[in-house]
């Protein structure tokens, strides 16, 4: 019912003419008139069928200086620094060349988005942000270059990726190679208490107030107020939190402990030769282990169209759920009636689906079914429905999440060198005429 598609295509229409004139508008700009104080921007390159400007170069000139003072010690050669800023400006001029033509675009909602991300990264709100930003005059600056570079990111990750090929058996031999199992391996994020070992009758008590702890937790109580306490009953409590890391990362004590815990469990007391300790696992992330929700529905779908109205459509629904209720079967009904050509042989029936496959407005119906029940008419974004879920059940993915993982991890070690190698290709390619040295900016 749904399909997404991406097209990009390339044309020099006009191209000779436009370099003519670009050629003289070069020539107009590097001249100084006397009698003029106004300083005119100049061209500095023609990439194909735009131009990079002196004031832009500048502009990313002001900005590398001001990174280079910060340096100690010898500085970069500033002529090599320049040849590599004019390269890149050309390059990505190129880029948004062809994001132009592919339509590749970001609208102020993605671009608010974005911005509202960094300032978060920085602990602000989107308002201080920007705030900050025009204070120091460079709001809508920064806006179009993020712009900018989100555009060039998508339009790269699309090109770039069509590039890559990766084999089902590079996958297998990667899932294969301990490196491999090593990458795709969860990392536990785990907060550790700690009640230190002591001898004869005080070990015993600690001994009890580790079960005491533990006990108050399995209640409710957090195990970062005991850390913050430093002391409870007299007796110095400590602990941290261990950030996330992989089992073979962990001190050698929690190594069998963390992986047994479910999310926010809470282990029992073990002991070590420091003392003994408490953990709980507060966050999960990564690893192959994985269980989804599948549904098995059939469906009837109508839609209005050139021969039948919207009220049609509607009747028509309504019309069929009576049949049905009055013991017609769904199945024969969809066969003869479902707008969707994809389950119409199959009587309406999709098979088993997963959470992504649906449309969010259809999963939230089928979510609210009991098994064997079956909705009203329902209207949504793709027409009228009566759904019916047969079954749902857990299902294991684990060895197709981790395919999953391996041809990302795959893909993304080739992703950098075929960018480069894409790049490259766009630059030979492309008509590139410097007008001015960089040594002479």
């Amino acid at each position: 019912m749904y399909s997404n598609k991406a097209a990009s295509r390339f044309h020099d229409t006009g191209r000779t003419a436009l370099r003519l004139l670009l050629v003289l508008l070069s020539i107009a700009s590097s001249i100084v008139f006397a009698q003029q104080p106004l300083t005119l921007d100049r061209i500095i390159a023609i990439a194909d069928d735009d131009v990079v400007l002196k004031s832009e170069f500048d502009m990313r000139w002001e900005s590398i200086q001001a990174q280079l003072a910060s340096i100690q010690g010898p500085r970069p050669d500033e002529t090599v620094l320049k040849k590599q800023l004019l390269d890149q400006l050309i390059i990505e001029n190129l880029q948004m060349q062809m994001a132009t033509r592919a339509g590749v675009r970001v609208d102020d909602n993605q671009l608010n988005s974005a911005l509202n991300g960094i300032a978060q990264q920085n602990n602000m709100t989107f308002e201080q942000f920007r705030q900050l930003l025009e204070s120091q005059g460079v709001y809508n600056t920064t806006r179009e270059q993020l712009r900018r570079d989100i555009i060039m990111q998508q339009l790269q990750t699309g090109a770039v990726n069509n590039r890559i090929d990766i084999t089902r058996q590079e996958v297998e031999n990667f899932l294969r190679s301990e490196a491999g199992q090593a990458d795709i391996a969860p990392e536990y994020r785990i907060t550790q208490l700690m009640i230190e070992h002591a001898d004869g009758a005080e070990g015993s008590r600690r001994e009890e107030l580790a079960d005491f702890l533990y006990e108050q937790m399995r209640q409710g109580a957090e195990i970062e107020q005991f850390i913050a306490a430093g002391q409870v009953s007299g007796i110095p409590v400590r602990g941290s939190d261990l950030g996330f890391r992989k089992t073979e990362e962990m001190p050698s004590i929690f190594q069998e402990v963390a992986p047994q815990l479910t999310l926010g469990e809470i282990s029992a007391p073990f002991r070590s030769e420091s003392g003994w300790h408490i953990v709980q696992l507060k966050d999960l992330r990564g690893g192959a282990n994985l269980e989804i929700q599948q549904y098995h529905v059939r469906h009837i779908q109508i839609e209005p169209n050139e021969i039948r109205t919207e009220s049609q459509a509607e009747d028509l629904i309504h019309d069929l759920y009576r049949r049905i209720q009055e013991g017609e079967d769904l199945s024969d009904l969809a066969r003869q009636n479902t707008d969707d050509e994809s389950s119409m042989v199959s009587g309406g029936d999709l098979d088993w689906i997963t959470f992504g496959q649906l449309p969010p407005d259809f999963l939230a119906v089928v979510q609210d079914l009991d098994i064997g029940e079956m909705s009203e008419p329902v209207h949504l974004q793709s027409g009228w429905h009566i759904i019916e879920l047969l079954e749902k059940r857990m299902q294991d993915v684990t060895q197709e999440n981790m395919r999953y993982q391996a041809e990302q991890i795959l893909r993304q070690r080739k992703f950098e060198n075929e960018l480069e190698n894409w790049l490259t290709e766009m630059r030979d390619t492309a008509y590139i005429d410097i007008k001015i040295e960089p040594e002479n900016l």
